[in-house]
This record gives C-alpha cells, structure tokens and sequence, in this order.
C-alpha cells in the first residue's frame, strides 16, 4: 500500500510569476508570506514545455501529459457545429485531470478558474470553471449572469454569482497600493480600466478560493490566478528600468504595477494559507517566467498606443521566460532545500504520489518523491485513462447552449493580450480555418520538443504547403539539417525570398542549418556580422560558439558561450557548450559545475547528463559519473553512447562484470541497429 504523506494538497497556480521579479521583493520584506514558504519548504524553477501558451501548459500540469495526448492545443477550437470558434473547453480535454483521477479513487477535489475547466464536470467535489471570471457586462450594465454550467455542483450557482466581483467596484482608493502616490494615474485612462478588469478578475477567483478552502471537504484545492501574466503584457514594460519607448511620464505612473500585483498575491497568498490550515501540503507554480530586464523584445512602434498595443505582429509569447517559479512546503516536505530539473509535467505525479495514490506509467512526467521528508517510490499503474464511474469525465454531452455575452468578452480579452485576433465580421469560415492552423502548428511544436521529428515535420510541411510562409520554411529547414537530410533542408531554403533572407532572424536560421551541415565558413559568414550588430537572441552566441568549437576555436567559443550567458544565465545549452570547452581544456571542475548548471535548467536533456558523466569521470568521481550516464540512458534508452560508457565504467572502474555485460549487449544491439536508424531515433553523441 502506497503510503500518504500529506493529508490534502493545495495546488496553487500564478500563470508568469518570475523569481527575478519575486526574489527582489522578498529580499526587500515585501513579499514575506512567499519568503516564509520557501524558507520553510523546497523551491528552484521548473521547465516550461513549448509552445509557451497558458491553455496547454495548465492542462498538462493538471494531467502530467504533453498536449498531444491532452488535446487542449491552444486558446481557442471550432465550435462543435464547425461554423465558428470559441475558448477551449472541458469537454475538449482528452485525458484526466486530477480531480477526475482523485474522483474515481474516492477522494474529493476543488477546482477554481482552471484554464478550459468550462463547462463544469460532475466530479466528486466542487468546480467553478474559468467562466466564473468573464466580467462581461450585460445591457443593464450588471455583470452578464453565469450560466449553470459554470458550476458544480449546480446549487452552487447563487454562491458563485455573490463571489463575483464588478470592474466598476475597483476605484482608485483601492489600488493606491500599485502606485507611487506622487504619479497618480487618470481614472479615465484606458489603462487604469485594464488594470481595473484584471483586479476585479483576480479578486472574483480569490473570493472563490477562500470561500473553498474554509471548508473541509476538500483533499486536493486547485486555484488558477492568471493576473500576473495580464499584469505583465499590458505593464512590464513601464517596470524599472522602462524600456527606451517608454516616456519618463509613464513610467512615474505605471512603473509600480507589476510588483503591486505581486505584494497583492503575497497577501492573498497569506490567507489561502492560514485557511488551508498546517496540515496541508502547498505547491505553488507558474508555468512559465516573464522576462522583465534586458531580455524584453522589442514593442514596435505601431505598438505604442496603449488602445492598440498588441496583434499578430506582436506576438505575446516572446515575453515568456522558459523557467516559471516552484515551491513546495508543508511537513512533507524537507525544509529550506533547492530543486532542480523540476517539469510543469512532474507537478500531477507528484500530488498524486503526496496523496498515497499510485502513479501511471502513461503521464510524461515524473514525481518529484525526492524532495519528500520521507522519499518513497510510489505504486506504479498502467493508466487511469479507461472510463470509471466515478471520474466526472464529460462524455456524449451535447454541445453547450450559447453564451454570447461571456464568449465576446473572452474572445475580447485574448485578442487584448495579442493571443488570437478577433474573427472578421461575416468571415466565420476565416476564423475556423486560422485556429485550425494554429492548432496543428502548436501540436509540432509538441511533437518536435518531445524529440517525435517524423510527426511535427509532416505537420509543418502540411501547413506550408496550405499557405506560404518564409518563417515556417526556415524552421522546417533547420530540422531537416539537425537530422541530416542536408539536401531537404536547401530545397526549403531556395523557397524563402532573398530580401526577407536578408533580415536578421532568418539569417540567424541560415547559420544555424550550415552549422548543422558542417559548413562552418558559411555558417561564420552569416553569424560573425550578427554579433557585431548587437543581435539580442543568446542563441545567436550558442551558435556561434558551436561554430569556433568545432573548428577549434576554442577561447573564442568560451568567450561566444560566456556571451550567450551574460544575455540570458537561463539558457541550459549554453551552459552545456560551455562545460565541454572547460572540459576540453582541462578545466574539468569548473566543467562539471557548468553542466550541472544544464541539467537543473532542463532535466530531460540525455546529451547535458552524458557531458556531466564525462566530466564527472575526468574529476574521478566516478560513482556520480554512472548516475550521470545512468539518467542520460532513463531519458534515451537508446543512447549509444551513454551504454558504452556505462560498460567501461562498470568493468574498469566498479568491476562489476554484469552490468559491464548488460550495458555491452544494449550496446552491441544498438550499433547493429544504427545503419537502418536514422539520426532523429537517439540523441546525438555529447558536445565534442
């Protein structure tokens, strides 16, 4: 029987929160309810998956599966009918969330404002949906009524509507807190109105939240607040130091909002956890950070106007920081300790393993049992996935009646954040076919970072052969190069127009295909004059780097990595490149430190694990050499290499004569295997 650490959980979700903007406040004393959970539980950062958009990324978090198995693809679907869109929905999601799962196992959960958690689903416990938040007015003027499929239980649905809290409630008075008193905002400025609806939003699930957790009838509390990601697109770049564009009276008015709106979730933070009560055990995420320094993109001109701010062209997801915030606390888990390698898919396992439930082998990630008081592997099933009575899972439902008033405000919203464009009038058609597109390209996305080449490129090739587009050809060129087909990959390049190969973002995809080609002059006539004109991206000096590494170079490569770094100390690979020339130089100490840094950016990396095992092995710590490779043969169990190594090290080293044997036999299959392989079928041997 699978032992229960903790008596209930409480799951709490801060979309965009960043620890560089949270570290700051804390260490400033003005977010000491957050200070106190890390001091007193385990916190670092967690890998984001890609694409970076919130509706997928929440939805793998409550199931532990990429999107391809959940189904959730990206904020908007066709509606059932197939003659319009509309946002995502419960009855799209494919595979169980935890409160299904917890239903059918005879627990109960809470569920507030969960990304495409409408309509509510019958599970055992309470939901009230992300339709809960819409703050759409109706002609009266009065908050347009929740239909009945915004809770559950039904009967909830008065409770809910004396939750909810109207824009106009939010007066200047109130926010004074987001502000420098001195540089007092006008009411009548659309921005004020903007930071209005978002606090009127974030306070409604708030209410919502609390009202729940005071209850006890509860074993895991699910609450979703999405203000801090609002917050950021529309106000980050008034945060200090403002951006260029940013006039010096804007930033006195608006350069305070985004830390308000983290003090606001400190506080809020602070109440959720006295009503929680001791006993409970607290995990707190965001899915993905928010770039607020130097690595801001650019806001073009057109841009500028706070009525118009974003759209196509701006797309929302460049300000996304691959590395979100974790932190797990209560008498579960070990106190003051740092996590690495942590994946928004790892977050499902684990509450399940927290709760004394057995974890299926068909979630992608895994459960973070280490960072328990007490570590235990917990029972292992095949899924959960085959229907149960008592899952809550909609199934044979018919579609939803039409809610016109919630349905413009959230299409509205996320056109607002420049997260889809709102559909032509009369042009129904145009809309259902541009969010087809979307999805299919999100779902590569998905197939592609998930090491799947085969299926996203024939998604990718699909989409280009419907409408022609020179990015999409330069991305489907730089796959086909990383996979050898060198031929492919020029024959997608030809395609792409000579002035928009011109520009600095296809030129950079340009060197990046003759690096993979092993055109290294090429590859360094096209990257050395973009460093020179100050090319923002840090891949640019990955590249680079790679480029000097291979013919030799080696201080020049550090110096490219060390670039890479000073522009963005997140970026896994760089810090990967960088160990393998101090290795190679024989710096292997500082080697080891560089891709130990890797791997707890990006755990699911078998190459940066195989690079610590070299460098581990050169330092003679030969035991933490053969976890290294160990975990690279976990990730890729068809990692050449990383057998190969594993036999020398077990036979030479451990002189252990049967595991020297298993690892030459895996290896031995494997080498016969390769010439039928195709590189796309194992990772690639570590950095040389």
């Amino acid at each position: 029987m699978t032992p229960r650490p903790t008596r209930r959980v409480l799951l709490i979700g801060w979309d965009a929160a960043d620890w560089h903007l949270a570290t700051p406040l804390m260490e400033a004393g003005q977010m000491p309810v957050l200070r106190r959970l890390v001091e007193y539980g385990t916190s670092g950062k967690i890998s984001t998956l890609q694409p970076a958009l919130s509706p997928m990324l929440w939805n793998s978090i409550a199931t532990g599966k990429r999107a391809d198995k959940h189904g959730i693809l990206g904020f908007m679907e066709p509606t059932p009918d197939g003659q319009g869109v509309r946002p995502v929905q419960s009855t799209s999601r494919r595979a169980k969330a935890l409160w299904n799962i917890l239903g059918q196992q005879g627990l109960r959960s809470s569920v507030v404002n969960w990304y495409a958690s409408h309509p509510a689903e019958p599970i055992a416990g309470t939901v009230f949906t992300n339709r809960l938040t819409n703050n759409a007015l109706g002609p009266d003027g009065d908050l347009a009524p929740l239909p009945v499929s915004a809770v559950h239980p039904p009967g909830l649905r008065d409770t809910a509507e004396d939750l909810r809290v109207h824009p106009g409630e939010i007066t200047l008075k109130q926010l004074l807190n987001f502000f420098d008193r001195r540089h007092l905002p006008d009411p009548q400025d659309p921005r004020f109105a903007s930071l209005a609806r978002t606090l009127a939003q974030c306070a409604t699930t708030h209410n919502a939240a609390t009202w729940l957790a005071a209850r006890d009838d509860w074993d895991l509390l699910a609450v979703y607040y999405d203000a801090i990601d609002h917050i950021g697109h529309g106000f980050i770049e008034y945060h200090p130091p403002a951006m260029a564009h940013v006039s010096a009276e804007d930033a006195a008015v608006w350069g305070e909002v985004v830390t308000g709106m983290y003090r606001f979730h400190d506080m809020m933070l602070g109440t959720l956890l006295d009503l929680a009560g001791p006993d409970t055990t607290v995990l707190l995420l965001s899915d993905h950070g928010f770039y607020s320094d130097h690595l801001r993109p650019e806001v073009l001109e057109h841009f500028r106007d706070p009525a118009k701010k974003f759209g196509p062209e701006m797309n929302p997801v460049s300000w996304h920081r691959p590395h979100g915030m974790f932190v797990a606390a209560g008498k579960a888990i070990k106190h003051d300790e740092l996590i690495h390698g942590a994946s928004l898919l790892d977050i499902a396992p684990t509450v399940l393993a927290l709760l004394g439930q057995p974890v299926p082998g068909d979630m992608d990630g895994r459960a973070l049992t280490h960072l328990f008081v007490e570590p235990a592997a917990p029972e292992r099933i095949a899924s959960y996935e085959p229907p149960h009575p008592h899952d809550g899972v909609h199934r044979d439902v018919p579609a939803e009646e039409s809610d016109p008033f919630a349905a413009q405000e959230a299409l509205r919203q996320l056109a607002e954040l420049g997260y889809v464009e709102l559909p032509a009038d009369g042009d129904a058609a145009k809309s259902v076919a541009q969010v087809d597109r979307d999805r299919r390209h999100n779902l590569a996305h998905v197939h592609l970072t998930a090491g799947r080449m085969a299926e996203g490129l024939e998604l990718l090739k699909g989409l280009l052969a419907e409408t022609e587009n020179p990015d999409l050809r330069c991305q489907i060129a730089l796959c086909l190069a990383s996979a050898g087909r060198d031929a492919e990959a020029e024959e997608m390049l030809a395609g792409v127009p000579p002035d928009t190969m011109a520009s600095p973002l296809p030129r950079l995809t340009l060197g990046q295909v003759r690096l993979a080609q092993g055109r290294l002059d090429e590859a360094l006539a096209l990257l050395e004059p973009l460093g020179q004109e100050e090319f923002p991206l840090s891949h640019l000096h990955n590249a680079l780097g790679q480029v000097y590494a291979r013919r030799g170079m080696l201080s020049e490569a550090e110096a490219a990595f060390r670039r890479a770094l000073e522009r963005d100390d997140d970026n896994a690979l760089a810090h990967d490149h960088l160990g393998t020339i101090l290795r190679r130089t024989g710096r292997y100490e500082e080697a080891v430190h560089e891709h130990m840094r890797s791997v707890a950016l990006q755990h699911a990396r078998p190459n940066a694990h195989a690079n610590l095992g070299i460098a581990l092995a050169r330092t003679g710590q030969f035991d933490w050499a053969i976890r290294a490779f160990e975990l690279a043969v976990e990730l890729a169990p068809n990692y050449l290499f990383a057998h190969r190594s594993l036999m020398h090290l077990y036979r030479r080293v451990k002189g252990d004569d049967a595991k020297a044997r298993l690892h030459f036999e895996r290896a031995a299959a494997l080498r016969r295997q390769q010439a039928e392989a195709t590189r796309s079928a194992a990772p690639d041997a570590p950095n040389s």
